[in-house]
């Protein structure tokens, strides 16, 4: 009995041991309480007012990043522009699809931005004197596509909204290369990359490891059968020393 406990034991400690590379990557996936981020990998990503497509507030800025709160079966909740200094942080939801999730945390995750907008009384029936334009810098959250018009999401003295575009000087992104920094791997001296032989290893072990557990669970069910042979064997040789 203590034989097959310990050999059971043993089984669950591989088991477990084998398992744990193939966890590893769901780290960086957001449980519920658990913060992780996620990247923005290409264009038209939306962050969504709610976990429904029609509820778009503005696409993304590529290669930056969001925040994960939350996984809601198909939707993420996110923040952005959460702890950035002179802007408020937007909560919403992004598709889960659409996100490049990243297991580390990046020194400078969000885009701030700001944009002129320059704002237009439209009377030019007005004197000379008269103020009819008058411009204002706004902090940039993203772009929102409306009919043929391009709209800035935008916030102005505490209060979000949309604003033409056209009313702004074209953008000038910048783009975060911080990722391509942290996820380029460091090469090997012989040239390769040193992940490559990370992973031939772990594949290795989890060869080796789901062998060692195949191997016990087969031993662990089949001393029984074993045994009875065993006793048999055992009986017909007494019995032969017996009548011999």
């Amino acid at each position: 009995m203590c034989k097959k406990l310990s050999a059971l034991l043993l089984a669950a400690v591989l088991l477990a041991a084998l398992s744990a590379p193939f966890a590893a990557p769901l780290a960086a996936y957001a449980a519920e309480g658990d913060a992780a981020f996620a990247r923005i990998t290409r264009e038209g990503v939306y962050l969504y007012s709610e976990p429904d497509e029609d509820a778009g507030l503005f696409e993304l800025p590529q290669s930056w990043f969001v925040r994960v709160t939350a996984r809601l079966g198909g939707y993420c909740a996110v923040a952005y522009l959460s702890d950035t200094p002179e802007r408020t942080a937007v909560y919403g939801y992004c598709k889960e699809e659409e996100l490049t999730f990243v297991g580390y945390t990046p020194e400078t995750p969000f885009l701030s931005y700001t944009v002129d907008v320059t704002f237009s009384a439209g009377d030019p029936s007005l004197p000379d004197g008269f103020l009819t334009t008058y411009t204002v810098s706004a902090a940039y959250y993203g772009s929102f596509s409306y009919g043929s018009a391009t709209y800035y999401y935008v916030e102005l003295e505490g209060r979000f909204g949309y604003v033409p575009a056209s009313a702004c000087p074209p953008l000038d992104l910048p783009e975060n290369t911080e990722h391509t920094e942290t996820e380029t791997p460091v090469p090997d001296p012989d040239g390769s990359p040193a992940g490559s032989a990370a992973g031939a290893v772990s594949v290795v072990l989890a060869c080796v490891l789901a062998a060692a557990a195949l191997g016990i669970a087969y031993f662990l069910f089949r001393p029984a059968a074993r045994a009875g042979r065993r006793s048999k064997r055992a009986e017909r040789d007494e019995r032969e020393d017996v009548y011999f």
